[in-house]
Parts: C-alpha cells; sequence; structure tokens
C-alpha cells in the first residue's frame, strides 16, 4: 500500500523495519535517522538479505542537492587460505565489510548538517530488542531458504541460522532469537560504531577471520573507510537523474537512459513492443560494457563524464537497431540487497542500500558475533588481467546503485530496487513510468517489468517478461529477435523495488514493491 504524509514518510521491505522508522520519524528523527534504524532491524529480521557484516550506499537529498555516502568494503592483504576467492564459503568471505562506516558517516551528516539529536542506542534500541527478545521468521526468508537447500546443508553457520532443534528449515512465523548479534549490538550502542573497526569488536572479528581462514586481519578492518562523493548526474527530460559513481554500476544505469533522450518514449505505446525493445537494447549495450570495464576507481581508468556525454548518449542510440534485436551471451550477475528509503518533515531524504552480495552471503559468521558476512569478494573477475581482478586493498565491482531525480519543476522521485543485473533495468522501468509517462509510484511499482539475462536460480540468458505484458507484446518483440520466456506477474525475479515521490504541495508518498512484503507508513 502507498503511504501518503506532509511530514514523514518511509518505506522498506518488512513491516517491522518500517515500524522502527516511522518511530524515529515521530520522535523527531531526521530522514538518515529513520532509515538507520530500519536498515538495523533489518539487519536482524533480515539475515538473507542483509546485516552488519555487509556493505552499504546512502543517497542523500534536501531536494536541492543531492549527496552520495560510500560503505564498501576492500579487499584483504592477502587471499584467502583457499590460495583463490571462491562463490560462497570462507574463501568468499575475503573482504572487509563496509556499511558500519557507512552508517557512521552518515550519523555524522545527520548530527552535524541535518542537526539530530538522536544517538546510537536510540537508533539501535528496536534491532537490539528483536535479536534478544525474538521475531517472527518472515516469508521471504523462508522463500530464499527454499531456494537455497543444498547451501544451508553445505554450511554450519546457515545450518544454525535457518534450521530449528529438528534439523528442518525453520517455518513462516517461528519465533527465533539471535542472541549473539543483540550482543555485539547493545556492544556497539555503548561504545560506537568505530569499534567494529578499531576496537574490541575488530580484535574478535579478527579472531573470527583466522578460524575460518578467509585472509583477512585487523589491519584490513582498520583499514576499511567510507567516503562522500558528488554523484554522477544526466539531464533527462525536464530534470537531472542522480546516480553512484563506481565501483558502483550506476554509471551504466544512466548511460542506458542516456541513449534513451534520442528516443521519444511519451510517444511509444507504454508497455508496448517498442517500449520494451528501447529499454532492453539499451541496457543491453551498457551491461556488456559494465562486463568489461567496471571496476574500483582507484586502479581502473574510467573516464566517467566521457561516458556520459551527449556524444556517447548519441552513438549508443545509434547503435540500437529499432526492430533487431542484439545476440544476448553475457553471463549474468544475479545478487541480492535491501533498498529503503524516508523522507522527513524537513523535506530531506535518505535512501540506504544494503547488501551481503548473494543472498545470504558467504554463508560464514565471524566468531562468537552473530554476523554473517558478505561474499563481495566474488565480484571479482578471477581473469587476472581483467581491470575488475583481485588486487590486495582493491574494492571489487558493485550491483548496489539506487536512482534520484528532481525536476526542473520542483518534483522529486527516489527509487532502487535489489536483484543484481536487474537493478538497472527495474530502475530503467521506473524511470520511464514515472518521467515520460507520469505515473503515480503505485502504477510504476506495478507496471510490468522485464529481465534481460539470469534470474537468481540459474534460468537461461533470456528475455524474461511478467505475465500480464499483453501476449500481442511478446509475440512481436520475438519477431525482432528477442529469446523470451514468460515469468509470473508480479515476480520477485525482477527485483524488490521501492519509490518515494515528494510533490510540489509538499505532499511526500512512498511504497515498496508489490512483488514483496514491503510497506510504507506516512507520519
Amino acid at each position: 500500500m502507498k503511504a501518503e504524509s506532509h511530514k514523514g514518510v518511509i518505506c522498506t521491505p518488512d513491516a517491522r523495519a518500517t515500524e522502527a522508522g516511522m518511530e524515529v520519524l515521530k520522535a523527531g528523527g531526521t530522514a538518515i535517522d529513520a532509515a538507520t534504524a530500519a536498515g538495523a532491524v533489518l539487519s536482524v529480521v533480515c539475515p538473507h538479505m542483509t546485516g552488519l557484516g555487509g556493505d552499504a550506499l546512502w543517497l542523500l537529498s534536501d531536494g536541492r542537492q543531492v549527496d552520495t555516502l560510500l560503505g564498501l568494503g576492500q579487499a584483504g592483504r592477502r587471499l584467502p587460505d583457499a590460495g583463490a576467492i571462491a562463490m560462497r564459503g570462507p574463501a568468499s568471505a575475503a573482504t572487509t565489510a563496509g556499511a558500519l562506516r557507512g552508517w557512521s558517516m552518515a550519523h555524522e551528516w545527520s548530527v552535524h548538517r541535518w542537526g539530530s539529536a538522536l544517538t546510537w542506542p536510540d537508533l539501535l534500541e528496536p534491532a537490539i530488542a528483536l535479536a534478544r527478545d525474538g521475531y517472527g521468521v518472515s516469508a521471504s526468508q523462508v522463500f530464499w531458504q527454499d531456494q537455497r537447500r543444498d547451501l544451508i546443508r553445505d554450511l554450519p553457520d546457515l545450518t544454525a541460522l535457518c534450521c530449528g532443534a529438528d534439523g528442518e528449515l525453520l517455518s513462516e512465523g517461528t519465533n527465533v532469537t539471535r542472541p549473539e548479534l543483540a550482543t555485539t549490538l547493545e556492544h556497539l550502542a555503548r561504545v560506537g560504531l568505530t569499534d567494529f573497526y578499531e576496537g574490541e569488536l575488530a580484535t574478535a572479528l579478527a579472531e573470527g577471520f583466522a578460524r575460518l581462514g578467509n585472509g583477512l586481519t585487523r589491519d584490513d578492518l582498520v583499514a576499511t573507510q567510507s567516503w562522500h562523493s558528488e554523484p554522477l548526474s544526466i539531464r533527462y527530460r525536464q530534470g537531472t537523474l542522480f546516480n553512484f559513481p563506481p565501483p558502483s554500476q550506476g554509471l551504466y544505469t544512466l548511460s542506458a537512459l542516456n541513449a534513451l533522450n534520442h528516443v521519444d518514449m511519451a510517444a511509444l505505446e507504454n508497455g508496448g513492443a517498442d517500449y520494451f525493445h528501447y529499454l532492453v537494447e539499451a541496457i543491453k549495450a551498457q551491461l556488456k560494457e559494465r562486463n568489461r570495464k567496471l571496476c574500483d576507481p582507484a586502479g581502473g581508468t574510467l573516464d566517467t563524464w566521457r561516458l556520459l556525454s551527449r556524444e556517447r548518449a548519441a552513438a549508443n542510440y545509434a547503435a540500437i537497431d529499432p526492430e533487431v534485436a542484439v545476440p544476448w551471451q553475457e553471463q549474468g550477475r544475479p545478487a541480492d540487497t535491501v533498498w529503503l528509503a524516508a523522507s522527513d518533515a524537513n523535506g530531506r531524504t535518505a535512501c540506504l542500500m544494503q547488501s551481503l552480495f548473494h543472498d545470504f552471503g558467504s554463508g560464514c559468521m565471524v566468531g562468537d558475533t552473530g554476523i554473517l558476512w558478505l561474499n563481495r569478494a566474488a565480484g571479482f573477475n578471477p581473469a587476472p588481467a581483467h581491470a575488475n581482478a583481485w588486487a590486495p586493498g582493491k574494492r571489487p565491482a558493485h550491483t548496489l546503485n539506487p536512482s534520484a531525480y528532481l525536476a526542473d519543476d520542483g518534483r522529486q522521485f527516489y527509487f532502487g530496487t535489489q536483484g543484481g543485473d536487474g537493478q538497472p533495468q527495474t530502475q530503467m522501468v521506473l524511470a520511464t513510468q514515472l518521467v515520460d509517462y507520469r505515473q503515480s509510484i503505485d502504477r510504476a511499482l506495478k507496471a510490468p517489468r522485464f529481465l534481460q539475462g539470469r534470474s537468481f536460480f540459474g534460468s537461461s540468458e533470456n528475455l524474461k517478461l511478467e505475465r500480464n505484458i499483453p501476449p500481442a507484446v511478446g509475440e512481436a518483440l520475438v519477431q525482432k529477435g528477442h529469446d523470451i520466456e514468460w515469468i509470473p506477474e508480479l515476480s520477485p525475479f525482477t527485483g524488490l523495488a521501492g519509490a518515494i515521490a515528494v510533490h510540489l504541495d509538499g505532499c511526500r508518498e512512498a511504497m515498496h514493491d508489490p512483488r514483496g512484503e514491503g510497506t510504507a507508513l506516512g507520519q
């Protein structure tokens, strides 16, 4: 359901997180405070999607200026004991976790720029209470447990997290506690989040790393930093579209939409074959480019401003044949994360993306901290000469890339989604629905979607279409050369997105994706 208010709004993938964030807004907290409290709750109740042992990106706006904060971990100074990076298990837990560095920077922003008076105990208490006293297992966790049965059986830490005393997978609504995570959160609330990287908790994590043999050390934690960056942006119609700089794939989301600046999208039938063809062809070209070149900007040669230039957009558009689909032979990058956002009564918006990379991350808890570690190291390319190859201290290419759109007339839209390769694809649908077709956020989120490439579970590299797309549209796309597959209407395979709109009269709207369990509340 969509929420509306002339004060604060919030939307998240889980009702408990949404409620925690709304309580913070009611207590006078900022949008950053609300998103932090909600993100902490998600780190407890959505262990399959996010956690303290992950990465995080923040998109912040006062309605006039957009800023980005990046809390991303980096490779350790040495490879795991196994000698190479793996997809799961200890050898995949080989980058540090940047999320809490990002939370800390966002909190400082909230206090010093937005005037927050709330403290870490205020923001972490809802998460602590749930971890300590218990919560019901979500339908989302049950779904992902069922998809990852073999992985859960192979990794003891996931067995302990996802199975009951009888050894069976947890069922929806089963009350569980996470006492070790509660203790960790209580400690952080008391001494501050820097302790995760430089204090007593850092020492405990380092001891856990040594037992895992994932190659990380305490020095790697100390070296982990977050940073503020000017966002990337393009002119799109009568407004400016913002996204994140590398190592985020936001560059390629913007590049695809920049090419569509040369298409009169509003003149095309909304949801027709030409509509989908242009979106699919635009993003296919950018995903191919991304797979070859996206990397840590500290060690790469990406000329982002040239790639977002009008000349490059014109060339990308010219490469699209309106009648013929380009063959698709890329290897997909399924990944998982959460997107959440809040706007406060003072007109400020905070969007937060948190990720363990793949669902359940590495599958490894670190020591007795209750922290499930990310497998973002699996995002490195295994070819030594590749721009995104592993190197000591290097950050891997990232899929996280939420967007903001500030229209020249004062309207604002904030949106993002989980889903790896699906993130830019779903954001293209949302951007065109909101901007080109001037749809409300609820209609934009319900609009039919596509997914070019693999879904989360190893399907073929074809074009997937939700079944509420008319069959005639699918037939027309086949005639253009697309290899299509039908998936259910409102399929979670196309990502769990969310959006906030700020209108000219000051009304704020928020909604999370009808494809999942997300909720929105208005103050």
